[in-house]
């Protein structure tokens, strides 16, 4: 007696139940999962959006008493008849005033920021260490700490010692930093 065996014909359900992974074609029975238990989870809604909640509260709770407490003056008007002695940039902007004191406009404006822009986009072809670690990233480092304080020291430079005449004042001639 002979067993006619038929041929297995795929369905269209079963071709749909079939699985794509990101780098091959498997089986289910491949791929192993691995559940974590539920009481190793936090979920976000409720527990860590409470929190933020509850912290934003009381910063803005803080800020509020902070800002009731503490006046901020205000100056008078602008007047566009009277400029004030000395007339300084935002704090933002001083670095660069600082600058023009010391170079041409086209100079301190415009070779000096672009060159250290330009330099700050170069780094990262000048410094080819592949390592993400801090050690091993050492001009990289170094030339960004450069920029960052030469900017800082010209920025401090033009708020707080610099007087009527924009002539350079020490800390104990007189303080002439407004906000």
């Amino acid at each position: 007696m002979a067993i006619e065996q038929e041929p297995k014909v795929q369905t269209q359900a079963a071709a749909t139940q079939r699985r794509y992974r990101t780098l091959a074609v498997v089986r289910q029975e491949a791929i192993t999962r691995v559940e974590k238990p539920l009481e190793d989870s936090v979920f976000v809604w409720p527990h860590l959006l409470v929190r933020e909640f509850f912290a934003s509260t009381i910063v803005m709770v803080m800020l509020t008493l902070l800002s009731v407490a503490i006046d901020a003056p205000l100056r008078e008007p602008a007047n566009p008849n009277v400029t004030p002695n000395p007339a300084k940039a935002p704090w933002y902007f001083l670095g660069l005033q600082e600058l023009l004191h010391y170079f041409p406009p086209t100079t301190a404006g415009v070779l000096i920021p672009g060159l250290v822009l330009v330099g700050l986009a170069c780094l990262p072809y000048v410094d080819r260490n592949p390592s993400r670690a801090y050690a091993d990233r050492k001009i990289a480092i170094v030339t960004f700490t450069m920029f960052v304080v030469f900017w800082a020291c010209v920025t401090l430079a033009g708020s707080f010692f610099r007087g009527p005449g924009w002539v350079w004042y020490w800390p104990w001639q007189g303080l002439f930093f407004d906000l």
